[in-house]
């Protein structure tokens, strides 16, 4: 009999895409994304003498060598958690790179800074000098033209010294991981005045350029980022004047770091409210360099020692620029409050706050009567329909500390005092926080409080459970809202 037989075909699934396996590839990047750090230990006995000799060589293969070697020393941890490869046992080894990165960078030529800087409130902000770069390097002729720090071939191929002053920048980076390590450099004479000094500019018949000849656009703005997460760690431990004394070393650094971080907060592009943030970087997380150089402002400028040093050092229309800059960030609509309830836009806000109430310390008294005249900033219904939200907030007590800030700021502002006139107070200055006003004291506060024409709205707040229940903050809000009697 004849049989009808069908064959079936052997079929096999393909889960390759474009010769590719995807899903070996992602398990891949899933192994090395556990994978922990390498002990310090891994590394073995490591001669720190001869990495010393490498570097003060400067040859080429040495140089190679032992930036290699600490490049990975750097990023490798201790046992215990915030411990690694600690600079303060090779002191000698730290010494010979600052050399190098100071030799690299400006061949021995003294700082000297331009005694007439510039008054006007007028930055190049990191914005700026990202577009310059687009708009030079996309240019019909760019190829052919000689920008600053290009490769020099008249004595053979070679590194780059705007490479090797990068590859510096980032172990100086990774060293300030390290808790002990961000003390020490935070402390130290050379470091800080060393990276202010390679991220500052200069103005000439070619335009903006570097400090350093060996910098081009494109290095300094990846230097800058590298300074910008190096003053992250050591912030906390930073003293512009530690002797209590301001020198002129100590004035030019402070400008210097001033303006370094007002390049990341002043542009009138990137100085907008929450949601808006959101809309131009298209991320549902505060912009990283904006949000770190907050982190650091608010940090240098937390002690009194540091302050007297930066209102000496900074100009007025600085600050004051600054200032409108920090106001522009502050949430407005509706939108922006419901972005409040994650976690990284609140602490974003308290840091633009905090940043705001030492820019009001900062600030001499004409100043901060400008700003609190400046009806064009609104100052005052920002910081009022802000109070509200906060308190009013349907999770209000995570935004306790940011309303506690605002009202500060704004009693700050309100009372238009010196701030470092203590010779009218018999209280010491408080670093942070209350004690300047009259709030709570003997004394009475005369003129109209900044709130003294919303009287009900104020009244409204005073009677909010977390604002009685805090004397302090009761205090000040009341003295804002006081109103002069004939």
């Amino acid at each position: 009999m004849r049989r009808k037989i069908e064959y079936v075909p052997l079929g096999r699934e393909v889960d390759t895409y474009g010769a590719r396996d995807l899903k070996a590839i992602e398990a891949e990047y899933a192994n090395v994304a556990i994978r922990p750090l390498r002990d310090v230990n891994d590394w073995g006995i490591v001669d720190i003498e001869a990495l010393t000799m490498s570097l003060r060589s400067r040859l080429a293969p040495e140089l190679s060598y032992a930036l290699t070697t600490l490049t990975l020393l750097s990023t490798m941890r201790g046992q215990s958690q915030g411990t690694g490869f600690p600079i303060i046992q090779c002191l000698d080894l730290f010494e010979e790179i600052l050399d190098l990165l100071e030799e690299t960078a400006f061949g021995g030529t003294q700082d000297t800074p331009s005694a007439s800087s510039d008054d006007d409130g007028v930055f190049l902000t990191n914005r700026e000098l990202v577009n310059r770069i687009i708009e030079d390097e996309g240019g019909p002729f760019a190829t052919l033209r000689v920008a600053q720090g290009d490769k020099e071939l008249q004595f053979g191929p070679r590194q780059r010294p705007a490479t090797l002053i990068l590859v510096i920048s980032n172990l100086l980076r990774n060293f300030s991981l390290i808790f002990d390590n961000a003390k020490y450099m935070s402390q130290h004479k050379r470091v800080l005045l060393i990276l202010f000094r390679l991220c500052s500019t200069t103005r000439n018949e070619h335009g903006i350029r570097s400090a350093s000849p060996a910098l081009s656009p494109s290095d300094l703005v990846a230097l800058k980022k590298d300074v910008l997460f190096t003053l992250v760690n050591v912030a906390p431990y930073t003293e512009l004047a530690p002797n209590g004394q301001s020198s002129s070393v100590s004035l030019i650094a402070a400008r210097r770091a001033f303006d370094l971080l007002a390049s990341y907060l002043v542009d009138p592009s990137e100085a907008i409210s929450l949601y808006a943030l959101v809309q131009l970087n298209g991320s549902l997380k505060p912009p990283s360099l904006a949000d770190a150089a907050l982190e650091v402002f608010t940090r240098i400028s937390q002690t009194d020692s540091n302050r007297q040093v930066i209102a000496q050092a900074v100009p007025q229309a600085s600050i004051r620029r600054l200032f409108e800059s920090l106001v522009h960030r502050l949430p407005v609509a509706d939108a922006d409050f419901q972005l409040l309830v994650r976690e990284p836009w609140v602490c974003y806000v308290e840091k633009t706050l905090m940043a705001i109430y030492s820019l009001a310390f900062l600030a001499p008294p004409s100043l901060k009567q400008s700003m609190k005249n400046d009806r064009k900033l609104g100052f005052k219904g920002v910081m009022l329909r802000m109070i509200r939200k906060f308190l009013w907030f349907p999770d209000h007590k995570t935004l306790m500390v940011a309303a506690r800030r605002a009202i500060e700021a704004m009693k700050m502002i309100d009372d238009g005092e010196d701030t470092f006139d203590t010779g009218q107070s018999t209280t010491p200055t408080l670093a942070f926080g209350m004690g300047y006003g009259e709030a709570g004291e003997s004394g009475t506060e005369r003129g109209t409080g900044l709130l003294g024409g919303q009287r009900e709205m104020a009244w409204e707040m005073l009677m909010h459970r977390e604002v009685l229940s805090d004397v302090v903050m009761f205090g000040e809000l009341e003295s804002l809202s006081r109103v002069e009697c004939p």
